[in-house]
């Protein structure tokens, strides 16, 4: 018998989710059982830069068990040590699997299009992901009201800007605050209303004052990371943070507008089939289909 193996690198949670559901999606196509490994990480880094999130995940799928028992599962998967191991495979149905191989994700995608494979199988991702969450995190999520602008402010371990720096050349970079407060006015006359915003966000509020400064507007807290993600995605408008792969996530799950900063737009985060349904680009106001949904929003 062959088997798939997700190991999960040390990372955020966007990150963690690349190789979690390629696995689920090539193990769903080809009838293979899934097998997780590395779901129980402590990391230092946030702990030093004092983040608000401590990236510690446990309780959010239905796979994970406590680490005694995750020890005793990795050390079982010892026996498939002769198995012919293939990283990567494609996301695809293959006809006569042979026995006796292990199909590895643990690679994380490139920048320049982070759902390459996943976005061919989205809906199966959609039904594999939500089968996979806790019915604790569900819960959660269901006690919670939608946000209307959902706005992520990914800070951590992202490097501030500094003067003289070029957005649009740099990674691993904090978006301009001023860029938030763009979008959401522009939305906002619009719309002709003032309507509610809600961050998400692993930065402090004394961090945030010029976006913190608009009316109307609250940072979500107390939630764990999934649950922000799983509620940002259920935004009527989200406002991605560049280069955050949570923020990306949680606009593959949605059917909303999705606005990406202008600088960091590289290949769609979802089909582009979807294109005339829901809109994903920068905030252009010569685009009806985004024009539309704003005004639309009740």
């Amino acid at each position: 018998m062959s088997l798939v193996l997700c190991k999960l690198p040390k990372a955020g949670l966007g990150n963690q989710l690349f190789p979690l559901m390629k696995g689920y999606v090539f193990g769903n196509l080809n009838n293979l059982p899934v097998k997780v490994k590395g779901y129980n990480q402590f990391l230092i880094g946030p702990y030093l830069r004092g983040d608000k999130s401590k990236r510690n995940y446990a309780g959010y799928f239905t796979f994970q068990k406590g680490m005694l028992r995750q020890k005793i599962d990795d050390w079982k998967l010892f026996k498939y040590r002769e198995f012919e191991i293939e990283n990567e495979p494609p996301l695809t149905k293959n006809e006569g699997v042979p026995e006796g191989k292990i199909y590895s994700f643990d690679k994380l995608p490139h920048w320049s299009d982070y759902f390459y494979g996943l976005k061919d199988h989205r809906e199966l991702v959609l039904r594999l992901f939500n089968n996979l969450i806790s019915q604790d995190i569900k819960n959660k999520v269901a006690q919670l009201t939608p946000p209307i602008i959902g706005v992520h402010v990914r800070m951590g371990d992202f490097k501030k800007l500094r003067p003289g720096d070029d957005f649009s050349k740099l990674g691993v970079v904090r978006t301009p605050q001023e860029y938030y407060v763009n979008v959401i006015n522009q939305a906002r006359k619009l719309h002709g209303s003032e309507l509610p915003v809600s961050v998400f966000t692993d930065g402090h509020k004394h961090e945030l004052k010029l976006l913190l400064s608009l009316k109307n507007i609250k940072v979500v807290e107390g939630n764990p990371d999934i649950v922000d993600l799983l509620l940002l995605s259920k935004s009527k408008i989200i406002i991605t943070s560049a280069g955050s792969t949570f923020s990306y996530w949680a606009g593959f799950l949605s059917d909303v507008p999705l606005i990406m900063h202008p600088d960091h737009i590289y290949e769609s985060i979802r089909p582009t089939s979807l294109g005339q349904e829901m809109y994903e680009g920068d905030f252009d106001l010569d685009q009806p289909l985004l024009v539309a949904s704003i005004k639309s929003i009740k």
